[in-house]
């Protein structure tokens, strides 16, 4: 017999992955296993992150410090200038390897497919961010190369 006096109950829905499936199962004991021994090679690599930012704002700071107190410095301020932004650079990956790291640890908990979407999810943004400052990188190192040889052509051409 119902009681009348108790709340509505909602129905039943079955959990449903990102695509809109039935999502009735946990995450395999297997996978669960990897990515939990992954888990402190990945915050050892977000720590040394955090820990080389750090060190390099510091240097950044300290370049042009020097170079305020010793006058004819310009070039170590420039470069001092030029860590700055770096170290703040290296923040987002050592942000996205630690939370990474975080949610692998809510998955071996859980064994929830929910934890396990959001800790691809971290992992994706990490390498999508690899990625791009990779090619940035290599269309840089071009650059200078050719500026290099042009100027060394230029000054070649001036010689002779």
């Amino acid at each position: 017999m119902n009681n009348p006096y108790a709340p509505p109950v909602a129905p039943a829905y079955p959990a449903t992955n990102l695509y809109g499936a039935p999502q009735s199962t946990p995450v395999s004991e297997l996978t669960v296993l990897r990515l939990r021994q992954t888990k402190p090679w990945v915050t050892l690599l977000s720590v040394i992150a955090f820990l080389l930012s750090g060190l390099m704002l510091l240097g950044g700071l300290a370049m042009v410090a020097v170079s305020l107190m010793k006058p004819g410095s310009r070039s170590q301020a420039v470069f001092g200038l030029i860590y700055l932004p770096l170290a703040l650079l290296y923040v987002y990956p050592a942000l996205k390897l630690w939370m990474y790291g975080t949610a692998i640890g809510r998955l071996v908990v859980s064994a929830s497919p929910s934890d396990l979407e959001d800790a691809l999810d971290q992992q994706k943004h990490f390498w999508k961010f690899a990625g791009i400052a990779t090619l940035v990188t290599m269309v840089l190192y071009f650059l200078l190369i050719v500026a290099l040889v042009g100027g060394a052509m230029t000054m070649f051409g001036k010689l002779l």
